[in-house]
């Protein structure tokens, strides 16, 4: 499992490519059978070196989570001055850790870019068309002589090239111990993300909905 220090200084990605974007989550992970972070204080991270995806990625998963009763508050806005790409060394990382608790910060939630890959497809398409060669004056008998006609099918083929995104999202109790803060580990692909806005939503939905159920 990832550790906290392992995560800090991984740049999350921008998603702001052209097609059909989907979002689902492919593993999921838990220490418990419910996360027990309702009732605290929660810090989400989206790493990324474009800001407006930040802000973006942050604020649909806050709204969102708020909606579901849990207190949380976006790293932009809580720590605006922050880059959360800043390279944090090793021993730095558990005074992070205690500005975070004197901020009031119990929970962080970290979602950042884990791989890429490239792929081609082959996508068939078919129109269909009917020929009816009985008479017109004889349809009313036509079910009758068993006359219906035939339906043809004309098929297309073209190659698709698109990119599915990884990305993983890590859920940290600040109030455990150091060695159990990890609680949870979400791991989602977008396929061929289309819009910031349509791909941070419904990545969003996708997250709170596993940390909800």
């Amino acid at each position: 499992m990832r550790n906290l220090e392992s995560v800090i200084g991984i740049s999350f990605m921008t998603i702001l490519l052209f097609g059909c974007s989907s979002v689902r989550v492919t593993d999921s992970w838990r220490d418990m059978e419910k996360l027990d972070i309702k009732d605290k204080n929660i810090l989400v991270v989206s790493k990324t070196e474009d800001r407006n995806v930040q802000i973006r990625f942050e604020s649909d998963m806050v709204r969102l989570l708020r909606g579901n009763g849990y207190n949380s508050v976006e790293s932009h806005v809580k720590f605006p001055f922050s880059d959360p790409n800043e390279k944090v060394e090793k021993e730095e990382i558990k005074e992070v850790i205690q500005n975070l608790r004197k901020n009031d910060i119990d929970v962080v939630i970290v979602s950042h870019l884990l791989d890429s890959r490239e792929y081609k497809t082959i996508v068939t398409t078919g129109d269909s068309f009917y020929v009816d060669y009985f008479p017109i004056r004889y349809h009313r008998y036509r079910s009758f002589y068993g006359y219906t006609g035939t339906y043809y099918t004309q098929y297309n083929t073209r190659e698709v090239e698109g990119t599915t995104y990884i990305l993983e999202t890590l859920i940290y109790d600040l109030t455990r111990p150091s060695e159990d803060q990890l609680v949870s580990v979400i791991t989602s692909e977008v396929d061929n993300p289309s819009s910031l806005g349509t791909t941070s939503e419904h990545f969003s939905k996708s997250i709170v909905k596993n940390l909800t159920k």
